[in-house]
């Protein structure tokens, strides 16, 4: 008897012993229960074709294959390997207690007799594997137990290789052409069957990327609306480890470090999924791999804290109590990515991505990660920078105020007080011109009284959005015309108030126009004359002084940019008339935009 047979059995095979033949039937009726059998055969192995690719989940598809197998070929022992570079990987295993042990098995494709029938394409059968030991790789077959005979079909897909399909049983020659036949007509259902499923899979896992990629892409957009408000550092933070652990990643919690290089030491600014109390006593897994990250500006992975790559109780430095909690932790948290932390060009700290249980990091989830810290650092600067101007600008308000102070309260309240000191001498002398200086004294308090409460206005930005524009500009005009000597007539209309933006730029714009005409038109009045009505208002600031030629004079002088800069603001208009000798005219015009749905 061939132990091996690397063939097909040809189809006009003998009739087969066990199919029934009287004596007075004839060679065509036996040919008839023959081809009647041969027809079921091949309406079942139609009906398995069916039922496997009807299936799409592979691991499915893979437990059909083997266990219709077993079953065709009355085998105890069906497998299933499939085909990765140069080993063979056992995919699905029917008819053994230890199925679930054995999946992920690999054996070599130049060393096992599967993958001799892979590398020839033809099915191989051994009747009796004991008496053919040498060309069997024992450590294929170790797993399964004592195995007498052993047949192998190899499932080819475009003329090429994809994997086997076997059976084995403990006696020996229980596998004849029989198997051999249906096995080889199962492994063309099988190929359709695993090539469908692969192909939905792949399809479903090129969805779920699209749909990964296309959350991030979300995340990212919401997350660069959150970075470029107003918000605070510790808001934005926080929002953005809440973004990691809830939609970017799989990861369970996430926490932000920032170095602090004096203590040398590692501070959580924000925090996501961590007890609130380990974070605030730092006692985090993970901190060593922080460290590393800042240092070495490259992600540190540790893909498995129990097998290693975490504290342990001999090096750590702290009381046992404190141990008990930190390996508490590494229980909780199995695995961990830290990706440095670089606002420009220097690093800033580390963000750390925790999971429950251990993690094989993919490239493409390190590339991801390192995408996100680069949005984080971004957020960092730009918060940073945020926070800069807005010191800027406290300080220039300050120096503004301290200005206007000098410039304005305090010379008024100085000649104020030259007054009042000569007024006593002066009623003593001269009542009549005592009583002129009481009224100079008058008019200076009043002036000053004008200018701290202007002054209170600007520091208090609520007013703006409270008070009347009117009534802000009769406090401003009045301080302005006290401090210069110049008479300034205010002529308000309407009691609308407009929106808070407007009534700043508008008073802004005022502000602005008549210090201009202070310092440079020499003129003998001033007018402010304010329109308001429903959504629009009309700002003209007028005086006779000497104007210029606007052909001649740069639209950067006399605070015109600044004026201009204010209005473009909230999409007003800003036109301006002068003539030399005949004055100068500002017209701010301002109209609601229309609603838009």
């Amino acid at each position: 008897m061939d132990k091996e047979r690397e063939a097909l059995p040809p189809i006009s095979e003998p009739i087969p012993a066990n199919c029934p033949v009287d004596k007075g039937q004839t060679i065509c009726d036996s040919l008839t229960c023959y081809t009647q059998r041969h027809a079921n055969e091949i309406e079942t192995l139609l009906n398995i074709q069916q039922v496997i690719t009807s299936h799409l989940d592979l691991s499915d598809v893979l437990q059909m294959i083997v266990n219709e197998a077993r079953r065709l070929t009355t085998a105890k022992l069906s497998f299933l390997y499939v085909l990765e570079e140069d080993h063979l990987c056992l995919a699905a295993v029917s008819g053994s207690d230890r199925s679930e042990q054995l999946i992920g098995y690999c054996v070599p494709v130049n060393q096992s007799l599967a993958g001799r029938s892979i590398r020839t394409n033809q099915p191989i059968m051994l009747s009796d594997v004991q008496e053919d030991d040498a060309r069997i790789y024992a450590e294929a077959i170790k797993p399964f137990g004592n195995i007498g005979c052993y047949l192998t079909v190899p499932l080819i897909y475009e003329n090429r290789s994809i994997g086997v399909i076997a059976v084995a049983d403990q006696c020996n020659g229980v596998l004849g052409g029989d198997s051999l036949r249906v096995l080889s007509m199962l492994a063309p259902s099988a190929v359709i069957g695993i090539e469908n499923a692969r192909l939905y899979q792949e399809q479903q896992e090129r969805r779920l990327e699209a749909e990964s990629r296309h959350q991030m892409s979300e995340s990212l957009r919401v997350m660069l609306a959150i970075v470029n408000s107003n918000r605070s550092l510790t808001e934005i933070l926080e929002f953005i480890v809440n973004q990691v652990s809830g939609r970017l990643f799989d990861s369970q919690a996430t926490a932000i470090f920032a170095y602090q290089p004096k203590e040398k030491s590692l501070e959580v600014q924000a925090a996501h999924g961590l007890p609130s109390d380990l974070v605030e006593a730092r006692m985090l897994p993970g901190y060593e791999s922080a460290y590393l990250s800042i240092h070495t500006s490259q992600p540190v992975i540790v893909s498995d804290a129990r097998s290693g790559g975490a504290a342990d109780e001999a090096n750590f430095e702290g009381l046992p109590s404190e141990w008990a909690m930190m390996a508490q932790m590494i229980v909780d948290y199995q695995a961990w990515l830290a990706v440095p932390l670089v606002v420009k060009g220097e690093t800033y700290g580390s963000i750390l991505m925790y999971y429950r249980e251990p993690h094989l990091f993919t490239n493409e989830e390190i590339g991801l990660a390192k995408i996100f810290s680069d949005q984080v650092a971004l957020a960092i600067e730009n918060a940073r920078l945020r926070i800069q101007a807005e010191q800027a600008a406290v300080i220039g308000e300050r120096n503004r105020l301290a200005r206007e102070l000098h410039d304005a309260v305090s010379q008024t309240l100085f000649s104020a007080n030259l007054i009042a000191e000569v007024i006593p001498r002066l009623w003593e002398k001269d009542q009549d011109q005592a009583r002129q200086r009481l009224q100079e004294l008058h008019q200076l308090t009043r002036g000053a009284l004008a200018e701290m409460r202007t002054l209170l206005f600007e520091l208090r930005p609520a007013v703006f959005k409270e008070a009347k524009l009117a009534d802000l500009l009769k406090h401003l005009v009045q301080a302005i015309s006290v401090r210069s000597e110049i008479p300034i007539l205010l002529q308000a209309n309407g009691e609308e108030i407009l929106p808070a933006e407007v009534q700043t730029a508008l008073y802004r714009i005022t502000q602005e126009a008549l210090n201009n005409v202070i310092k440079h038109a020499n003129p003998s009045q001033a007018s402010v004359t304010l329109t308001v009505r429903s959504g629009s208002a009309t700002l003209i600031v007028s005086d006779d002084g000497c104007g210029f030629d606007l052909a001649e004079v740069s639209p950067d002088h006399f605070g015109l940019s600044i004026m201009k800069e204010r209005a473009a603001s909230i999409d007003a208009t800003l036109d301006l008339k002068s003539k030399p000798g005949l004055g100068t005219q500002i017209i701010v015009n301002w109209q609601e935009p229309p609603f838009k749905e």
